[in-house]
């Protein structure tokens, strides 16, 4: 807004405002200058202000508000609420706004860098929403608040001012007008063009005659009266003569005219806001997920070679024991460290390091590397390392427990995510239809299956998107996905059926546990029930079940090339029908990201060339996201 359209807009805040009193504050952000205050003025009703950072007007919405007030904003509901509004007034010919209630006055700044200054009744800044300093000028709390330089006004400039400007300026008129008496770039023309004068002449160029034209151009349009008016890409106070035989419309009001003008612009800069939020906790969850995943590598590593220590010391029984009573029966009988540790790699060949000072010695045990404590007996160094194995897969259970949480706070996430407006064609992606949010194939016989991802889905999917009729899968252990074929009342082919077994078993903990196969059972969804106390994702299951025995466990992930690709997974004979290109995987160590960087490789080494950049563009985390478990391995591509 220029300092023309904020005098306009002022003579309406007036109105609107004076004698109401503050009933809410909102502040868009911790560090946004984009700010919503509802006064409520008895007579007139409530009215809405907006602010931000070059703008002030009243609106008719409310945009959504952070649900934790930023503490700026708690700060001016603490000197604001409830008090009355005693006057609104612009300083001088500038961008700068006050409205002063009983006690306070509050300052809006809206020329760069922008700023919202709350000052006292003896004009001390009490706290402003930033601390600015400038080599004539400080803005920070208990210090007197200075304006900016200011400005000529135009409108309190006499003629023989106007006539000295002009004379002294190296600037053309239009310049003149536009910075030095701050009508800005659309407005000087307009003064030129009432006054008849052309933009570039020379200010020292000007005449008494075109002076005073200038002059009388300028007070007409300080007299002029408000008929909003929105152009393409422009709204004004009143019609403009540079823009005669435009397409306009005009509003009831200035504040209207500027609401509607804006309004699409807001929303744009509402969801750019929201994208660079929701980035931000993507990247957070993602650094989650990266030392979640070091942390299961190195207690799985752990687990695997504790246990398998403990192991070796009972396979080497003999070999332990004879090291631990060697050990006791010298130092017994008065040895030195030394010569115990010389006898014993003279006489034992698995001993290679003995650490006195731990009480640890070192046993090569089948080409390991064992650690035994050389003051407990054999029993309870093998239970040693079975109890750090046990520790080791009490902490991966863990790790699993809050994959589930970052898992749910992604979903989160991509469902708070907004969609791309659909007048932007480039951007806009295809829409996801309502089951895309789970675990998903369609069988080979077009039959829609579901699965959870967590404990929350397997309740939601159960509650609301299992029909009594629908078919419900569990595999025969605990945390497994429940998985419903989407009967609709009718007869299920048994692909299908054999299909919804080999998904159930996969999207089981069988998979994280490395297992190669499962047992599932399947139930009609009426016979499950949800009985008091049970946890969040659990159903009891009554009657004859039929059972799926030692399943292998695999599955599909494919592409299919569309107008773009997209990534589908499954049963192998499912994504062998619905895909182009398709790559089957088993349970294995392969992290997430390394395998689904293997999956798309492939994937692409066997494109055709014009499917190829379609495929490149799936985003990696699709990949991922159909990776059970977060691990496996390649069985085979086609």
């Amino acid at each position: 807004m220029s300092a023309l359209d904020v005098r306009f807009i002022v003579h309406e805040l007036k109105d609107a405002l004076i004698d109401g009193r503050v009933q809410k504050v909102y502040q868009y952000g911790p560090k946004a200058k984009r700010f919503l205050f509802e006064v409520h003025k008895p007579g007139k009703g409530e009215s809405k202000l907006y602010v931000d950072g070059s703008k002030i007007f009243l609106t008719r919405e409310k945009q959504p508000a952070p649900q934790e007030p930023p503490s700026f904003c708690m700060f001016l509901r603490k000197h604001l609420m409830n008090k009355r509004v005693r006057n609104v007034k612009q300083h001088g010919f500038d961008r700068i706004v006050e409205i002063e209630t009983d006690e306070a006055t509050l300052i809006f700044e809206l020329l760069s860098p922008g700023n919202v200054i709350l000052i006292d009744s003896m004009r001390n800044i009490i706290m402003p929403l930033e601390i600015q300093k400038w080599k004539d000028r400080e803005v920070k709390p208990k210090v007197p608040y200075k304006y900016p330089p200011a400005l000529t006004d135009p409108f309190g400039l006499s003629m023989d001012g106007l006539t000295r400007m002009l004379q002294r300026t190296d600037k053309t008129v239009g310049q003149l007008l536009a910075s030095s008496l701050g009508f800005g770039p659309v407005y000087s023309d307009e003064v030129c063009a009432r006054a008849g004068v052309g933009k570039e002449t020379p200010g020292k160029d000007m005449r008494m005659e075109g002076t005073a034209k200038l002059h009388n151009a300028m007070v007409e349009m300080s007299r002029q009266r408000i008929q909003p008016t929105i152009y393409e890409g422009l709204v004004t106070p009143f019609p403009l003569k540079v823009l005669e035989g435009k397409p306009k419309e005009h509003a009831t009001s200035f504040s209207e005219a500027v609401d509607r003008f804006f309004s699409e612009r807001f929303i744009e800069a509402r969801v750019d806001e929201e994208k660079e939020l929701i980035e931000e906790r993507r990247l957070r969850i993602e650094r989650i997920e990266e030392e979640q995943r070091k942390a299961r590598e190195k207690w799985q590593k752990v687990s695997s070679e504790s246990r398998e220590e403990a192991d070796l010391i009972y396979k080497n029984y003999q070999t332990v024991q004879s090291v631990l009573e060697s050990i006791k029966r010298m130092k017994d009988e008065g040895k030195e460290w030394d010569g115990i540790r010389e006898a014993l790699k003279e006489g034992i060949k698995e001993v290679k390091e003995i650490r006195e000072n731990e009480g640890i010695v070192v046993l090569s045990l089948e080409g390991k590397d064992v650690e035994i404590d050389i003051r407990k007996d054999i029993e309870d160094n093998a239970a040693r390392h079975y109890e750090e194995s046990k520790h080791a897969k009490k902490k991966l259970a863990r790790i699993e427990e809050a994959k589930e949480t970052v898992q749910r706070k992604v979903e989160q996430i991509e469902e708070e995510e907004p969609e791309e407006k659909e007048e932007k064609p480039k951007k806009k992606r295809r829409r996801k239809r309502w089951y895309e949010k789970f675990k998903w194939f369609l069988s080979s016989d077009g039959i829609l299956v579901i699965a959870g991802r967590n404990a929350v889905q397997n309740e939601n999917i159960m509650a609301k998107h299992a029909d009594s009729t629908d078919i419900v899968f569990h595999a025969d252990i605990k945390g497994a996905a429940f998985t419903v074929i989407k009967a609709e009342g009718k007869e299920v082919p048994n692909e299908t059926v054999k299909e919804a077994s080999e998904f159930s078993a996969a999207n089981s903990k069988a998979w994280a546990k490395g297992l190669g196969k499962v047992s599932v059972f399947c139930l009609p969804r009426e016979k499950y029930a949800k009985e008091a106390g049970m946890p969040k994702g659990t159903f009891s299951a009554r009657g004859e079940r039929m059972w799926f025995r030692d399943l292998e466990l695999k599955v599909a992930i494919g592409v299919k090339v569309e107008e773009e690709a997209i990534v589908v997974y499954g049963p192998v004979m499912s994504v062998r029908k619905n895909s182009d290109y398709f790559v089957t995987i088993k349970p294995g160590f392969k992290k997430s990201l390394e395998l689904a960087r293997d999956i798309k490789n492939k994937i692409m080494i066997k494109a055709r060339p014009e499917d190829k950049y379609k495929i490149d563009a799936i985003p990696m985390e699709d990949f991922e996201k159909a990776i059970p478990g977060g691990m496996g391995d390649v069985v085979e591509f086609s």
